[in-house]
């Protein structure tokens, strides 16, 4: 009871701070965007992808095993915190070595003041890691959520400051580097946790067959997931990459919101599980069908609304986003299942399975990326849905053997949340048929919203899946924890 009350809870916090950054983000991104042009984002986007696989080197699964761990010790915190914070500082040396290349190949020599600023990201986001380690271990996702949130506030505004000030481009490094910064601050500055002792790395021995096969995970993971955009980059325009980035970054805010809140929880509460095979599959199912509920009807109500969307907030020019993003949106369905399975991987298995699959992952991707990448960018996009469908399957067929679940239990526990969602965007499309043309666009986006949330609720309330179930139970214990205090 204690665990699932630290799973409730940690839930609630994580949830409430990713839907508040994905608010801020979102507001953020849509003043932005009023300022900003399609090229700007793709320009900013390659150099990203590169600090994003640095990102990986620089945590190398140190992290997951800290948390994976029954105990550590201090000097072992200690040796990981000193190999983030040397490979971080390396990897910033090689990305600047390497900028003038990037320059070239992309046609971008405005890449060569940009790169330096965009690139400390890396060692910013080296300098916290334990202290976020720490506080995950111990279920301190109230304090995470107030760092996360009060770094998301800071670097929105000073990305818009800087955006209404005439600052182009650089508004969006500002965004970039000054939310990480001012997380890594406080949680240095309100944590008790210090480096003690000489630098020594020794300490990480008895990691590194499970961290080095993380790595080799995670590091073919961030490359896949981001080398259409390098490509889009290359062989298309920048403008083409701008519109693509913006509609997947769109569609993973809410996906995020939802994942991260119950993955970050979930890991550390898991783990705890992992001997007893039992209450692990219940609790997995649960943390399953909690997301899907959550998580079917934002895809298919932002299919539904999101050209009346961009046409009521966003300057016209944002409008070829709208058919990247309702495929893209299709990809995020995959989500839940696909991330409760590998966490589940990552508990039991000893990264061996992880690696294996994660090889066939890739060859089917590799395969995906070659047939559409030379066709088009709507091509790549549905590409990357097949990609997200692969992933799930080949996950939940690596936890299978843990859990016993197969491939038409998992689409049975799903069949809900799907039928629920696709009548509620019939009803979205069904208000806009009946009101489009006869009163103002806004009036039309808010009627979508209210009609497609009311359908989806009403006809949950009326079915009751098992989804619907758990999160009402989730909602009542965290208000009831509430006025307890």
């Amino acid at each position: 009871m204690e665990l699932k009350k630290h799973v409730v809870k940690g839930m609630a916090w994580t949830f409430f701070e990713k839907v508040g950054t994905t608010v801020i983000q979102m507001l953020v991104g849509l003043v932005l965007m009023s300022f900003l042009y399609p090229d700007d984002y793709g320009t900013v986007q390659i150099l990203v992808v590169f600090t994003s696989v640095c990102a990986v080197f620089v945590d190398s699964g140190f992290s997951a095993a800290l948390i994976r761990r029954r105990e550590v010790a201090q000097q072992e915190y200690s040796a990981v915190f000193f190999f983030n914070v040397l490979t971080a500082v390396g990897m910033y040396l090689l990305l600047l070595a390497i900028t003038p290349t990037l320059a070239r190949y992309y046609h971008a020599p405005v890449m060569l003041q940009l790169a330096p600023v965009l690139f400390l990201l890396v060692p910013v986001n080296s300098l916290a890691n334990i202290q976020n380690t720490l506080l995950i271990r111990n279920f301190g996702f109230k304090t995470i959520s107030q760092y996360t949130l009060w770094g998301t506030v800071v670097g929105g505004a000073a990305a818009v400051a800087m955006a209404v000030a005439g600052c182009g481009v650089w508004s969006l490094l500002g965004q970039r580097l000054v939310t990480p910064a001012v997380k890594s601050f406080l949680m240095w500055f309100r944590s008790d946790w210090r480096p003690s002792g000489r630098v020594s790395l020794r300490p990480l021995r008895p990691m590194l067959g499970y961290s080095s096969r993380l790595l080799l995970s995670d590091i073919t993971n961030t490359i896949y997931a981001n080398i259409s955009e390098l490509f889009i980059g290359r062989m298309y325009t920048k403008e083409a990459l701008g519109y693509y980035n913006r509609a997947k970054q769109y569609k993973d805010m809410p996906v995020s919101a939802v994942i991260t809140s119950v993955q970050n929880v979930t890991f550390p509460a898991l783990s705890q599980l992992q001997d007893n095979p039992e209450k692990m599959r219940l609790s997995a199912h649960q943390v399953v069908v909690v997301m899907n509920f959550l998580i079917f009807p934002v895809m298919f109500g932002l299919i539904g609304i999101v050209y009346d969307f961009i046409d009521v907030f966003l300057p016209e020019r944002w409008l070829p986003i709208v058919p990247y993003f309702r495929i893209l949106c299709l990809s995020g369905l995959f989500a839940p299942l696909s991330v409760v399975s590998y966490n589940i991987l990552k508990i039991k298995s000893d990264g061996k399975l992880i690696f294996r699959l994660e090889m066939v992952k890739k060859l089917l991707a590799t395969v995906v990326l070659a047939v559409t990448i030379p066709i088009s960018v709507k091509a790549i996009a549905w590409g990357q849905t097949v990609i997200y469908l692969s992933d799930a399957l080949l996950n939940l067929l690596g936890a299978g053997r843990y859990l016993h679940w197969t491939v038409w239990q998992r689409a049975r526990a799903t069949s809900p949340y799907l039928a629920l969602s696709v009548l509620m965007l019939a009803a979205v499309w069904g208000v806009r048929t009946l009101l489009l043309g006869h009163v103002a666009l806004w009036v039309v986006l808010i009627a979508e919203i209210v009609a497609g949330g009311a359908v989806y609720v009403g006809l949950a309330m009326l079915f009751r899946p098992e989804g619907w179930r758990e999160v009402r139970l989730i909602l009542a214990q965290g208000l009831a924890e509430r006025f307890r205090r």
